[in-house]
């Protein structure tokens, strides 16, 4: 199960639009190097990985570029197989940011400010085509396909920033949290049970336009005693639920904070 942590990290309370981050990221994105295991251009082994929108071959000369931090979860556990030619053994995580600093006497990498942290992807392989090899590759030519079949084949937890974001529902049972700001939660249609942890009714919206429910469409409410409050339940039978907790009874309003 992946974690996804986003940051507003300018503190300017737009916060992050999850698929069009990586959209930006995806035509932007183009690293003019192979990467770094750490400052020495000759290490191909390392607890880290890092890429950048640069050409620089050295992590001192990225500057503010845009960069991802790919970790392993453990000690070395990350590296290229002279062998076979690709990269093998375990990344658990990415970060998204800006600038790239190294610190070896822990043998990782630090980000000047960072827009998204994911934890928890949990891959490992050896050989051609395996599972980090492609997962790295993916990331190093700026390309998010990978990443988002993934996320798609797991479920998440999705942790906003504290400005306004947009986070979506994959096809597992997911759990997102807006925090601060005015939130959007997308849900894409081919959705699992999810839950939303802090729906503000009067600010955060859900759009389940891609259900297309129509006349199918149900939403139910259950008084939840510890809170005092009610878990609404959103669902159409064909593209799995929304539990909506903690909120105010008949507090979704079609048109208003429910979009279908």
């Amino acid at each position: 199960m992946a974690t996804i942590d986003f940051n507003d990290a300018n503190n300017d309370g737009v916060g992050i639009n999850f698929l069009s981050y990586l959209s930006n990221w995806d035509t932007n994105f183009t690293p003019g190097y192979y990467g770094f295991f750490s400052d020495n251009p000759s290490d191909f082994v390392g607890n880290q990985f890092a890429v950048a929108d640069s050409n620089s071959t050295t992590v001192a000369g990225v500057g503010s570029a845009d960069t991802v931090v790919l970790d392993s979860g453990s000690a070395d556990d990350l590296y290229y197989d002279m062998t076979s030619h690709v990269l093998a053994g375990a990344v658990d995580g990415a970060t998204f940011g800006q600038g790239l600093g190294y610190n070896s006497g822990t043998d990782t990498f630090s980000q000047s400010s960072w827009d998204i942290d994911i934890n928890g992807l949990g891959l490992t392989g050896t050989g051609p085509a395996n599972a980090v090899h492609n997962f790295v590759y993916g990331i190093m030519q700026g390309d998010p396909t990978n990443l988002l079949s993934v996320l798609n084949s797991q479920n998440n937890t999705f942790n906003g920033s504290s400005g306004s974001d947009v986070l979506y529902s994959f096809d597992g049972n997911d759990t997102l949290t807006g925090n601060g700001g005015a939130d959007v939660f997308v849900f894409q249609g081919s959705d699992g049970n999810d839950v939303i942890t802090d729906f503000n009714a009067a600010q955060d919206f859900i759009d389940i336009t891609a259900w297309a429910a129509g006349s199918a469409l149900s939403v139910s409410y259950a008084y939840d005693a510890v809170s005092g409050l009610y878990d609404a339940t959103v669902t159409d039978g064909v593209n799995g639920s929304i539990s909506v907790q903690d909120i105010a009874n008949s507090s979704l309003v079609l048109g208003v904070n429910l979009f279908a």
